[in-house]
């Protein structure tokens, strides 16, 4: 894969750039609690011995750091979307800096003699804070890449270790995690990448022409699970085709693949009968046509949107809903568009039949206390 690479961000200047006045002035006044490990050599020295050769690269030295000598990198880490204001909880609540807190930070010193943060972007901007003194010391395990390393094996290393702490240690966001997993190239990222790279759908800032966006990959990979990647796709080519949205949700695009999935006999059989794609014509209709279209008899009408689809979501998580939701949508779509269905059919896709037709089989499937409202959002319109 080909990487972005982004340019090194100063810790302690970034600290200052983007906090105000005010706060900086206001958490200078605070100190530190506890004390540092004693007698460990300073970073600056280790990086003169690395300069001149004197100790070998490849190992780990555990050093007292200046927080003005440490950088992050972006192209995997998220210096630049760092929660200042979190920041000043932290230090009001300890009263300060606690070097027992922050226990060891993780540092890489990269040939061109800079030590690159891979753990500590929140812990060294705090220490740099109180006080606000850029010669504060934070305790580091810096770690030597090798003199002839390349630039893409550097970061590749370095996410790595980034991705231990993101994902397995920290409370970081999905965005953070998949980030650091991609640049860590860790199979099930790169894979995810790849696979919504010909949509243009990114994640986490990884895809540079992207179109699209998605805010949780964890949905996405949901969706392929469930619902495979045969029907994910079909759905996603159609989102992306008539822009539906610029950001592409999770729980809509699970419940959308799954409609295609459990109900995709009918639709493919609307398809024969009108020589359509009447999926992708639906999608088209109302999340794009149809407000513009009603509001020349109702001021009020609009668009669908992927919210209307999925709301209730917060309280219950399940899927069921937001299908029933796409049942109606496609029912409605082939009633107002008086596409030719089965003659043996009132819907397009039918609510009678045995317990063997799709719309039986999914109440079989649903959760026992969703049952009784399936039918009523499948038949009522709902935005």
């Amino acid at each position: 894969m080909t990487i972005q690479f982004k340019k090194l961000v100063h810790v302690y200047d970034q600290y200052e750039k983007v906090v105000d006045e005010k706060t900086k002035e206001y958490l200078s006044n605070f100190g530190v609690i506890d004390s540092a490990p004693q007698d460990l050599p300073l970073m600056e020295d280790i990086i003169a011995q690395y300069n001149r050769g004197e100790i070998l690269d490849g190992g780990t030295i555990i050093c007292a750091a200046r927080v003005g000598d440490l950088w992050s990198d972006p192209t995997y880490n998220r210096i630049l979307e760092l929660r200042y204001g979190n920041h000043k909880k932290h230090i009001e609540s300890r009263g300060g800096y606690s070097n027992d807190a922050a226990d060891i930070l993780s540092a890489y010193l990269r040939p061109s003699l800079k030590a690159v943060l891979t753990k500590g972007n929140n812990r060294a901007s705090m220490r740099g804070a109180c006080g606000r003194n850029p010669d504060a010391r934070v305790t580091i395990a810096l770690k030597l890449h090798r003199k002839n390393i390349s630039h893409e094996e550097m970061v590749r290393i370095e996410s790595l270790d980034h991705n231990t702490d993101c994902n397995y240690r920290t409370n970081q966001s999905g965005d953070d995690k998949f980030k650091s997993a991609y640049y860590a190239e860790e199979e099930w990222a790169v894979n995810l990448f790849k696979y919504l790279e010909p949509f243009r759908i990114g994640i986490a800032g990884t895809l540079d022409d992207a179109k699209f966006v998605c805010p949780s990959h964890s949905y996405l990979s949901r969706a392929i699970r469930l619902a495979g990647k045969e029907y994910t796709s079909k759905y996603l080519t159609t989102f992306t085709k008539w822009e539906c949205d610029k950001e592409v949700q999770g729980n809509a695009t699970v419940a959308g693949a799954l409609f295609l999935k459990i109900f995709h006999a009918y639709v493919e059989d609307v398809d024969k009968r009108n020589n359509i794609d009447s999926f992708s014509e639906m999608m088209k209709w109302f999340f794009t046509e149809y407000g513009p279209l009603y509001q020349k008899i109702d001021p009020d009408a609009r668009n669908l949107l992927q919210s209307d689809i999925v709301q209730g979501n917060g309280v219950y998580k399940g899927n069921e809903p937001a299908i029933a939701r796409f049942v109606f949508l496609y029912n409605d779509f082939c009633r107002i568009k008086k596409l030719q269905i089965n003659g043996t059919q009132k819907t397009a896709i039918p609510f009678e039949g045995s317990d063997s037709t799709a719309w039986n089989k999914f109440l079989a499937d649903s959760n026992p206390l969703m049952k009784p409202a399936l039918g009523g959002l499948a038949t009522t319109k709902f935005f």
